[in-house]
């Protein structure tokens, strides 16, 4: 079977039916409403030349304007669509020709005839972990032939073999391989119109502010066009929802379909490969991003992100103990849902895309294997890819203002930083990951320490096992399937249905479903309790055979008093958060005063947590000058963060930066605490030759 020829699924059919509904329901809404508009503008019109010829002078004149421009402000509002074209933004992409990337070209006119679609208009290169088929549209689009263009990612080639880049633009081109894939063009346009109407009024309420303050007759009939626009948004904003609705859920059925084309032409486990992969390539490349955003007061820069980005790539993967294969990270399933253990199913009403976990279920049904492999990196298909990537990387850094010329890094630099940096913020990988999630001080009470030594012979490997990490994320699970199951019976989270471990619910069922998960959670949060002792008893008995057991047992006593303070920092911090949230949305100046007066109240706390830092001898080590500097400036006086009608927006800028240092701070500080008490009990081990 041809890629163009597969059968669309019932549900596909089902939703198609159901968008094409709500279509009709919007053409006979609309042209209810505008035949509506025109019978009111000519009634207008005539009542404003009726009135001129009942007395002509300047007050009548002026009222039978107005009255034209009542009608005329009702029907532009209902018409304007017609004209408005959206142009998608160029100035982050760069336009490339068969005469320069003839490989590419060729590539992609494969996949194009296996597709049986056409050629794009126009490719260009991206920078991101992207690709995409887009198109300025308009009203018109529904009517008129559009042609294509083609969006490709460098960060996605650098990322991917050139049989997944295959599948992924198979994937997009499945979007337009059917005569029944137009039914969701014209569901988008409808989409946006309303959209449009709704919500996309600037330029008209710039028109209609311009003609109702030439005078005061015509802002009267403006102020009255307004209320009828709003009636008719209001209208229009229900029948918005159900386009908006059907159009979200035909879209998931056109992903699904693209996907069984892109299986197709390069067989289901390319595209799975790459679905798998493309969250890490994504976080990758923006660790890259944020690195360098960490280096602007240094005016240090790369000449080539996507080196890096391949680095990191690895770099994770050997840490999420992933094998390599053909120089790319293979992510497996199990991998990918290591740390989501939940069994509750929301279908997202909301979403324009189903899960990446029912693409993956989907496409193995499928099962289309497919034997001619494109071998190598996807890169390779461009003629000269360094050189393109240098070209990307240094647009982007020309956006950057540096206060002295910049220094460009190496990559063995970067390496070696970027593995330095990375170590000085994770535990000792012996634990796995186990205190990530869990602070180590659960059995380490003042009687824990008046008791005698409890034997323990649990090596390391079995405390720190797979199925001891699977208790800990399961147990992060049900707790966030609680929080949102504690939404839907409340009726804060609206829906029909939803699944749990693969049966279907009402909200009604919420109460018995949350009584069972609590009793799940409580017998899981019994063993993890065990397995902290375990763990403490284990490292105990090392301190003890190694003569060290008052040394370790002050270590303890440090951490749980630097946890405890962690703890209330991070109320305070999070009070702050919250008591100057008002600050970010519109209210009466006599609010703002009476919320000012909560902030200043939860400032106090703050204030005196960051002298108690800038005090401690230890903690110097940790704040650099320029932040010391932050934090005294801050200090300085008692800001007032507003006065009159207005703020001060360099006193905020005070406030919001010493909140954020502050909260890398007392983070760092913790992780310093919780990493030494965590490596020094291992040397326990080590020097006790219990590390078996």
């Amino acid at each position: 079977m041809e890629a163009s020829q597969i059968k669309i699924s019932k549900q596909f059919r089902k939703m198609a039916v159901r968008s094409i509904g709500a279509i009709l329901l919007f053409m006979v809404t609309y042209l209810v409403l505008v035949s509506l508009a025109v019978l009111f503008a000519l009634v207008c019109g005539y009542a404003a030349v009726m009135l001129v010829i009942l007395k002509a002078m300047f007050a009548t004149i002026m009222l039978g304007l107005g009255l034209i421009s009542l009608g005329i402000l009702v029907l532009i509002f209902l018409v304007k669509f017609v004209f408005n074209k959206n142009k998608t933004d160029r100035s982050h992409l760069m336009e490339i020709t068969k005469a320069n990337e003839q490989k590419l070209f060729e590539f992609i006119a494969e996949i194009v005839a296996d597709v049986k679609t056409d050629f794009p208009k126009r490719i260009y290169l991206s920078a991101d972990v992207n690709a995409s088929v887009f198109y300025d549209s308009s009203f018109w689009s529904m009517f008129l032939p559009v042609k294509k263009n083609l969006q490709i990612g460098l960060g996605l080639m650098n990322a991917v073999s050139k049989q997944e880049l295959k599948a992924i633009l198979a994937h997009e081109f499945g979007h337009f391989s059917q005569r029944s894939m137009k039914v969701g063009s014209y569901v988008y346009n409808v989409n946006r119109v309303l959209h449009d109407m709704l919500y996309d009024n600037g330029s008209y309420s710039e028109m209609m502010a311009k003609w109702s303050g030439t005078s005061n007759y015509f802002n009267l009939f403006a102020g009255i066009a307004v209320k009828m626009i709003t009636g008719i948004q209001f209208l229009l904003t229900k029948v918005y929802e159900v386009v908006n609705l059907n159009y979200l859920g035909l879209s998931r059925e056109m992903e699904f379909h693209a996907d069984a084309v892109a299986a197709e032409v390069a067989g289901s486990q390319a595209l799975i490969d790459s679905l798998l992969r493309l969250e890490l390539a994504d976080q990758s490349l923006n660790e890259v991003f944020n690195y360098y955003n960490t280096k602007f007061e240094e005016a240090e820069k790369t000449d080539n992100f996507y080196p890096q980005q391949r680095y990191v790539m690895t770099f994770m993967a050997t840490k999420y103990q992933l094998e390599i294969e053909n120089d790319l990270p293979k992510v497996n399933p199990d991998s990918y849902s290591r740390f989501n253990k939940s069994k509750l199913v929301l279908k997202d009403q909301w979403s324009s895309h189903p899960s990446t976990q029912d693409r993956i279920k989907a496409l193995k049904l499928l099962n289309k294997v497919r034997t001619v492999q494109e071998q190598g990196i996807a890169s390779e298909l461009l003629m000269d890819a360094e050189a393109v990537q240098k070209q990307f990387t240094a647009r982007l850094f020309d956006a950057v203002q540096y206060s002295k010329p910049p220094v460009v890094q190496g990559f063995f630099a970067f390496q070696e930083e970027y593995s330095k940096t990375y170590n000085q913020h994770v535990f000792p990988e012996v634990y796995k990951g186990y205190f990530n999630e869990r602070n180590p001080v659960g059995a380490a009470t003042e009687s824990t320490f008046l008791k005698p030594t409890v034997e323990s012979d649990l090596a390391l490997d079995v405390l720190f096992s797979e199925e001891t990490l699977d208790m800990m994320y399961t147990s992060k699970s049900i707790e966030a399937d609680l929080a949102t199951l504690e939404q839907i019976g409340s009726g804060d989270f609206v829906l029909k249905s939803f699944d749990y471990d693969g049966h279907k619910y009402t909200p009604a069922d919420c109460p018995e479903i949350i009584e069972q998960l609590n009793k799940e959670l409580e017998v899981l949060n019994e063993k993890l309790v065990q397995r902290d002792q375990d763990i403490f008893y284990r490292f105990y008995n090392n301190a003890s055979s190694a003569g060290k057991l008052i040394e370790f047992r002050q270590m303890h006593q440090d951490y749980r008093r630097a946890l405890d303070l962690f703890v209330r920092q991070q109320e305070i911090y999070t009070d702050l958060v919250k008591t100057s949230a008002f600050m970010q949305v519109s209210m009466p100046f006599e609010e703002i005063r009476e919320s000012l007066k909560n902030l200043k109240w939860s400032e106090r706390f703050f204030i005196e947590q960051i002298r108690t830092i800038l005090a401690e001898e230890w903690c110097k080590e940790e704040i650099d000058e320029k932040t010391r500097g932050r934090f005294e400036r801050y200090l300085e006086q008692d800001w007032k963060y507003f006065a009159g009608t207005a703020y001060f927006d360099h006193e905020l800028d005070l406030l919001f930066t010493a909140m954020n240092d502050f909260l890398r701070i007392i983070a760092r500080i913790h992780y310093l605490k919780k990493n030494s008490l965590l490596t020094t009990q291992l040397e326990y081990s080590y020097s006790s030759s219990s590390l078996v």
